[in-house]
């Protein structure tokens, strides 16, 4: 494999030395798709293969046997070097081939432990690594959006508890939520604050909005976001175009398993640039990133609340962000007759008129916002030091989940905007 020049000096001078042969074959794949897409990698990402590689070169040959010899046994046992397995890219092709393994779950165990061992040797190299950072998650599903009031936190099992919200003044922004994150003349938002942290990166911030209003709201407080940006802002209306692009890619191939990773291989090297809005088009790893989430995420392409909840899961899992807000939308009703699963936009395919959907747009909203939550909550570092806010606006309320620190989180009359924006400032600043 050809070494990137942008890779960092240290895993150049161990790659040369031959590092990559001491790697079982089902590690490569990811090993070396990471390595080829580096510069579309997040800092977070980035980390992690450094983390593995830079350990794996630290043990002697004797060493880094026994760290694989779980994951080397389990292949044999599979028959992985009599398979078409791709050692250049993860494919669908390799997946289906190791999900259908009886050995399966066992190798997952025995991956996941070599990957414990490289964090545990960061951990001890440098233990500043390992210091928890407070996060917030804001999670709003807007005043249009009807939500039942004696539904609307039972799907939260009791995690936090229900805050009452004064709506009421929201200053020169148009909605509540807008101002809390993107400020108002007088005040700083959320937003704001999440990118003044130290050490703060694009990625650690997130803006990911089903239309586009609080995109534009936040690009009008701050133009500069569009050419160089300070954090990472998607809004689903604005990406319009690349979507209709790449639905359109997808439709004039052939639709089956065997052609999968064709289909698959030409969408991952069309040229998405012309498509993007300024904000995604000037950061290769967003365009990247949205690429990917178009390949990846059900329903995503069509659904601007797939979108959200789909773009937030993978935002946690690949670029662990200290601050995320997301805003849900109105849908349009799904057309009878349309492919949703291959990616058919359905006011082409079908000449109905598109209609709002605000019950259904409200529901989906109320299962996705915790879907959004859960989706932080797999990764240990979002547990303990987290406060996640999901406001239902049409009920001026809102569920906090908070560990027991955060000082609003006793409040017992309704909270304004500016007292709720004070207190997660001062818990993310």
């Amino acid at each position: 494999m050809q070494v990137e020049p942008t890779l960092p000096a240290v895993l150049q001078d161990e790659l040369s030395k031959g590092l990559l042969k001491r790697i079982p074959l089902t590690f490569l794949p990811f090993v070396n798709q990471q390595l080829s897409g580096w510069d579309y990698l997040f800092p977070n990402e980035r980390q992690s293969v450094q983390r593995l590689l830079v350990f794996v070169a630290s043990l002697s040959s004797g060493q880094s046997t026994d760290l694989f010899r779980s994951v080397v046994e389990l292949e044999d046992k599979m028959g992985v070097r009599n398979w078409q397995f791709s050692t250049r890219e993860q494919t669908i092709n390799n997946s289906s081939l190791l999900a259908a393994s009886p050995y399966f779950q066992d190798w997952r165990r025995a991956v996941q432990a070599v990957f414990d061992a490289a964090d545990g040797y960061a951990l001890k190299t440098n233990p500043e690594a390992g210091q928890q950072v407070r996060k917030l998650v804001l999670i709003d599903i807007p005043s249009q959006l009807p939500v039942d009031p004696v539904m609307a936190w039972r799907l939260w099992g009791g995690i936090g508890r229900v805050i009452k919200l004064d709506l009421s003044r929201s200053g020169d922004s148009p909605t509540a939520f807008t101002a809390l994150v993107a400020g108002q003349r007088r005040s700083t938002g959320l937003l704001d604050a999440g990118r003044a942290r130290p050490n703060s990166s694009p990625a650690h911030t997130w803006i990911i909005d089903a239309g586009k209003g609080l995109v534009d709201a936040v690009l009008s407080s701050d133009p500069g976001i569009a050419t160089h940006p300070t954090a990472i802002v998607l809004g689903h209306a604005r990406l319009e175009r690349f979507r209709q692009s790449f639905a359109h890619e997808m439709n004039t191939m052939p639709k089956d398993l065997i052609a999968a990773d064709q289909v698959f291989d030409h969408l991952r090297n069309v040229d998405v640039l012309p498509w993007c809005p300024p904000e995604v088009a000037a950061d290769p790893a967003i365009r990247e990133f949205v690429r990917a989430l178009y390949l990846t995420g059900n329903g995503a392409v069509i659904f601007s609340n797939s979108f959200v909840q789909w773009a937030a899961s993978e935002a946690f899992r690949r670029a662990r962000p200290s601050f995320l807000a997301v805003q849900f939308g109105v849908r349009s009703k799904p057309k009878p007759f349309t492919g949703v699963a291959v990616f058919d936009n359905p006011d082409e395919v079908n000449p109905l008129q598109a209609v709002d959907d605000l019950p259904g747009s409200g529901v989906d909203a109320q299962m996705l916002a915790l879907y959004v939550w859960l989706a932080a909550s797999r990764y240990e570092e979002y547990q303990r030091s987290t406060v996640c806010v999901c406001a239902a606006e049409s009920l001026s309320e809102a569920y906090l989940v908070a560990p027991p620190e955060f000082t609003l989180g006793h409040a017992s009359q309704p909270v304004t905007v500016d007292q709720l924006g004070d207190a997660l400032r001062s818990w993310i600043t």
